[in-house]
């Protein structure tokens, strides 16, 4: 039983640790959108950086009516030589979740450096970009946790690829998008050791019951 109750204390503290986690937030939220074009041609997106310690949680791409993507979209994560560093693909339809007029897909949670600079772009060929600070009209609500360096676009027309070019005007082509938190991330070895611990105590509580009977 001290073997119980020595593992239902660690669990409690993984789910503590878990419970107490900041809630995910956007980096942009588009408050009016730009003008609208084909997403078709270049990976969209913007370079950015954190203030504090984040994770990016999830990654996304602009979905112009909010009622999903026509097609698939490819979403990445470079630093600013251009490695990718992580990516995933959005579904057609509405199979990301949405968060405002992006639709995002989970990744496994990647630790953000404060101060690095990174660079999010998106490769929507089937659908409709858009903008905020470009001089096309968007306006948007920003994250406080971010600074941000301006627009990122691909060289490689019809492609997913590394943004490395900017018009220089500030702002972001959108493209990409992400969602940021600080709460910290559980190690899978600490999620077991949490299950393992209600699987004994479950099975304490059988045993008690079948002498209490």
């Amino acid at each position: 039983m001290k073997l119980n109750v020595a593992f239902l204390a660690t669990a409690a503290a993984v789910v503590s640790l878990s419970a107490n986690g900041a809630q995910a937030s956007s980096a942009i939220s588009l408050v009016t959108i730009g003008q609208e074009y084909s997403g078709s041609q270049y990976t969209l997106g913007f370079e950015f950086s954190v203030l504090d310690a984040q994770f990016v949680t999830a990654l996304g791409a602009y979905d112009s009516g909010k009622d999903g993507l026509n097609g698939r979209a490819f979403v990445g994560l470079w630093d600013t030589a251009g490695n990718l560093l992580t990516s995933t693909i959005v579904g057609a339809g509405t199979s990301g979740t949405l968060d405002g007029r992006f639709r995002h897909s989970a990744i496994t949670p990647y630790a953000l450096v404060v101060g690095q600079h990174y660079i999010v772009g998106a490769f929507e060929p089937g659908d409709l970009a858009s903008s905020w600070g470009t001089g096309q009209g968007g306006t948007a609500a920003l994250n406080l946790h971010m600074n941000y360096y301006g627009d990122r676009f691909s060289n490689f027309n019809s492609a997913f690829s590394f943004p490395d070019t900017t018009n220089g005007t500030g702002g972001a082509w959108l493209g990409g998008n992400l969602l940021i938190s600080s709460g910290a991330v559980p190690e899978p070895a600490a999620w077991a050791l949490m299950i393992m611990g209600f699987g004994l105590a479950g099975a304490s509580l059988r045993r008690r019951r079948g002498l209490a009977a």
